[in-house]
């Protein structure tokens, strides 16, 4: 048995935590998915103000990004704050996850179709709207401003992409799911 002696215990200094050690396990295929996009990610127990992260390129989403992964829920929720460029948008985007957003900052239309029906169809929004797009339709974010929109999104991505661990499938399957 290994003993633990007091010299194991540390008191915490600033913003450290107080404890024994540091455990690290190893990424999951989630963990390696918000790697490879190549945007900051948080990691906390909490975020004060969303508009206070850093937010740089977000190659595969069109505008700027970072992630959020609150401890306690990795491999369940994920987070993400997503910066839509001034009267721009985002790139059209479908996924095998299921997302709400949350409008921080910002007013804009989100456009909706799948491969079957063209003609999208659109709604709008503005700061404090919150919305889902049904799961696997394509969807574009539109900003209607000329300043940026900040949107703050949770995501079942982390269920997805770590059961599944194919982010072409994940990205590109052509199920529909009428239902929904």
């Amino acid at each position: 048995m290994h003993e633990v002696t007091s010299s194991h215990w540390h008191e915490p200094e600033g913003t450290k935590n107080a404890g024994y050690g540091a455990w690290n396990r190893p990424n999951t295929a989630y963990d390696d998915f918000m790697e490879a996009q190549g945007i900051p990610i948080f990691r906390g127990i909490g975020v004060r103000r969303v508009q206070d992260l850093p937010l740089t390129p977000w190659k595969r989403m069109g505008g700027r990004g970072t992630f959020i992964q609150l401890y306690g829920t990795e491999g369940l929720w994920g987070c993400y704050v997503v910066e839509v460029p001034g009267a721009g948008a985002l790139n059209p985007e479908r996924h095998m996850y299921e997302e709400i957003f949350l409008v921080v900052e910002g007013r804009g239309t989100t456009e909706i179709w799948t491969d079957s029906q063209k003609q999208p169809r659109s709604f709008e929004w503005q700061r404090g709207s919150m919305f889902s797009v049904p799961m696997n339709t394509w969807h574009r974010i539109v900003n209607a401003a000329s300043s940026p929109a900040i949107i703050l999104v949770a995501t079942t991505a982390p269920n997805v992409i770590n059961l599944f661990r194919d982010t072409d499938w994940i990205f590109n399957c052509p199920v529909e799911f009428t239902s929904r």
